[in-house]
This record gives structure tokens, sequence and C-alpha cells, in this order.
């Protein structure tokens, strides 16, 4: 039995019913959230890339101060477009700059790969798909200073005892200058949040449901895709945005190997988190993790931030 299906047979069979949002991105998955980053209500990746045009020269500056050269490790790297951005502004502040990234879609990182040797030839560029969970622990050590990114808001999609985990999981591969470059989607208006994960043009919508579909397609279910509907929420006490999709009838779902999920009416299978943090929660998790904050880089509104931590040796 392959992963995929491994995890979808115990997410399923779990009450309430939940199912890891990795596995949205398949080459289908992988289209969609691309023309979800252009959305007018997503907004972070405009704030992000804000940042970068901003402030990548003070932040290779910054860091710099400890090394020369220097190794950028990318965790989720996506397809590269806004990242090239940082390295370009990278380049002069280092002797040697080299560029990992880890991404769990082989076809995003073929696209990566473009996006970043299109704008800059003297780069060293390695990839690896996978779980970065695996090949992030699996990276050979370096003697060149080692910055570590994880952009895109994605720490968001991890509850907070898993975001600290996650912390101290990152430090285990950094030496004492070596460095962590976070982005945070800070807490802000509700509606404005909502928007993002309820777009007026359903994207959003096909991208949870392609989950169903990818099922479909890859395991031989028989989902109904319009007996389904997509439903986020956002909790403005907490900061956690949440996505489920929802069934729309009492429902039963076959599998191959007679693997079958019964659904009630209006049941719902939880598929992603995304938190937006205050303050007081990302010093909280710099605490908790044993790690320091060197410096901070906010969009315009303060809005959005990239955080760069150090170990707390």
């Amino acid at each position: 039995m392959n992963e995929f299906f491994k995890h979808i047979k115990e997410g399923l069979s779990k009450s309430p019913k939940k199912l890891s949002s990795r596995y949205f991105y398949d080459t289908k998955g992988d289209a969609l959230f691309q023309q979800i980053m252009q959305l007018e209500e997503y907004y972070l990746p405009r704030c992000e890339l804000k940042i970068i045009e901003s402030s990548s020269k003070q932040l290779a500056s910054d860091v710099s101060k400890t090394h020369k050269k220097l190794q950028v490790v990318e965790l989720g790297a996506g397809d590269g477009t806004k990242t090239k951005h940082l390295l370009k502004q990278f380049m002069p502040f280092f002797v040697t700059l080299d560029y990992v990234a880890l991404d769990i879609s082989a076809n995003v990182l073929d696209t990566n790969k473009k996006e970043i040797e299109s704008e800059m030839n003297d780069i060293q560029y390695s990839s690896i798909a996978g779980n970065y969970f695996e090949t992030y622990k699996n990276l050979f050590p370096t003697s060149n200073g080692r910055l570590v990114l994880f952009l895109g808001a994605n720490i968001g999609n991890y509850p907070t005892p898993e975001t600290i985990e996650f912390f101290k999981f990152v430090k285990n591969n950094l030496k004492e200058n070596d460095c962590f470059l976070v982005a945070f989607d800070l807490v802000k208006h509700p509606r404005k949040i909502l928007a993002a994960y309820d777009d007026s043009e359903g994207v959003t919508k096909q991208f949870n449901l392609n989950l169903l579909e990818r099922m479909n397609r890859e395991l031989e279910a028989n989902f109904d895709i319009s007996s389904f509907d997509h439903f986020p929420f956002y909790n403005p006490l907490t900061g956690i945005t949440s996505s489920q999709i929802i069934s729309l009838k009492k429902q039963t779902v076959r599998f191959k190997d007679d693997f079958s999920v019964h659904f009630n009416a209006f049941e719902a299978i939880h598929t992603e988190v995304s938190k937006k943090f205050f303050w007081s929660d990302i010093e909280e998790i710099a605490i908790q993790s044993k790690m320091k904050i060197i410096q901070t880089y906010f969009d315009n509104n303060k809005e959005y931030a990239f955080v760069l931590f150090q170990p707390n040796l």
C-alpha cells in the first residue's frame, strides 16, 4: 500500500475525519495553487514580494555579518518565482552562494530550477524532491554558513505545539551563527483573512475538492464531487483559519481494495489549518524552541513579517 492510500485510510477512519493538506499538491493541485497565488483576495504573495523587494539587501547584509559563504536551504521551495528575487539581491554580499530547494513536488522543482537559473548563472543550484522532514535532516553538512528559508506563511499550517517542534527540528541542522528565516502572516481584519480562503472565483474551492478528484484518479475512489462543498472558517480569538470539505448528503464512498467510507449529511473532513500570528505568539515560539529573534522585516502595513532567528545555544 502506498503512503498516500495509507494516510487516506487513517484520516477518513478518524472521528472527525481529517486529511493532510500536503495531499492537495498533485499536478492539478499545483496548477490550481498557482492560480490562487494570483487572486486579488489572496494577499499573502503580494505582501511577501513587497518584503523581498524592500528588505532583501538588508537581510543579506545582516546575514553576511557572520558568513561570507552561504548555503540557502528552502523548505517547501515552490516554483521559485519569489525566491529568485531574494537570491539575486544576495549575490553581491557573499563569496559563494549555494541554493538547495526542497519540495514534495518534483513538478514544481522543475519550474523552480528554470526560474532560479534564468536569473543567476553563478549560483550553485541543487534540489531534492520529497517530504522535507526527511530530506532536510539528511542534508550533507556544509562548511558554509546556512540560512534556512520557510516562506509563504506556511508556518501557519502547524498547530502551535507542532510549530515549536518544527523549530527544534530545523535548529538541529543549524550551527551557532546559522539562521532561520520564517514568514508569518500576522493578525488583521477577519474579513480580509476569510476572503483569502473563500475567493469569489471559487478557485480555492476547486483546489480543496481536487483532493477528492485525486483520490478518484489514484485510489479508484468514486467521490461524486458535486455532493461535496468547501467551507473555510476564521476565528479571530485564536487567529486560526481552518478549511473543511463538507458532505452535502448521506453517502458512502468506495475505494480500491474494498475500502469504503460512510459520510453523514453535512459531515466534514478537516483539511487545513492556517494560523495568523499575534507578535506574542512569535515570541513564545522563540522562547519554547530556544531560538532568538535577530531581526524582523515587515511589509508596509505591518500585516506580514519575515522574522530572522538564530539558535540560542
